[in-house]
C-alpha cells in the first residue's frame, strides 16, 4: 500500500470515527443531559444542537463518500471493501440529510409535538450508527 493509499484509508476511518464519536456522544450524552438540566428549556436548546449537528454529520458524510469513490476509482480499496462501505454510508447520509432537511423544521414548528419527532430522531440516529459501524467494520475487509 501507497502512502497515499495509507492517507486515504486512514482519513475515511478518521471521517467514519468522529461521525459515529458525535453521533453516540449526541444520542447517549448530550441530549439525555440537556433534558435532565433544562427539563422545559431543553427542547429549543435540542433542536438547535440537532440541526448543527446533522450539518457537521452531512459534512462528514459527503467528505468520506466521495474519498471512497476516489479510492475505489484509483483503486485504492480493494473493490469489495469500497462495494460494501458504500451503501452503508449512503444509508447514514441519507437518513443525516432527511433529519436535518425535513425532521429539524417540524421540531421547530411542533406546538406540543416536539416529542413525536423526537422518537423519530431516536429511530433515525439509531440507524445511522448501525449503518456508520457497518461502514467502518467493511472498511477493514
Amino acid at each position: 500500500m501507497t502512502l497515499l493509499e495509507t492517507v486515504v484509508v486512514l482519513v475515511v476511518d478518521v471521517t467514519l470515527g468522529v461521525w459515529l464519536g458525535g453521533t453516540v456522544f449526541f444520542s447517549f450524552i448530550g441530549a439525555p443531559t440537556t433534558f435532565d438540566v433544562l427539563d422545559d428549556g431543553a427542547e429549543d436548546v435540542v433542536t438547535t444542537l440537532f440541526s448543527r449537528y446533522q450539518t457537521f454529520g452531512s459534512i462528514l458524510g459527503f467528505t468520506a463518500i466521495n474519498l471512497v469513490v476516489i479510492a475505489q476509482s484509483e483503486a485504492m480499496l480493494d473493490s469489495t471493501s469500497s462495494l460494501f462501505i458504500s451503501p452503508f454510508l449512503l444509508v447514514a447520509l441519507f437518513v443525516t440529510i432527511y433529519a436535518q432537511i425535513v425532521l429539524v423544521p417540524k421540531m421547530r414548528r411542533a406546538d406540543g409535538g416536539f416529542f413525536h419527532y423526537h422518537r423519530r430522531s431516536i429511530f433515525l440516529n439509531s440507524v445511522s450508527m448501525l449503518s456508520l459501524v457497518g461502514g467502518l467494520v467493511c472498511s477493514h475487509f
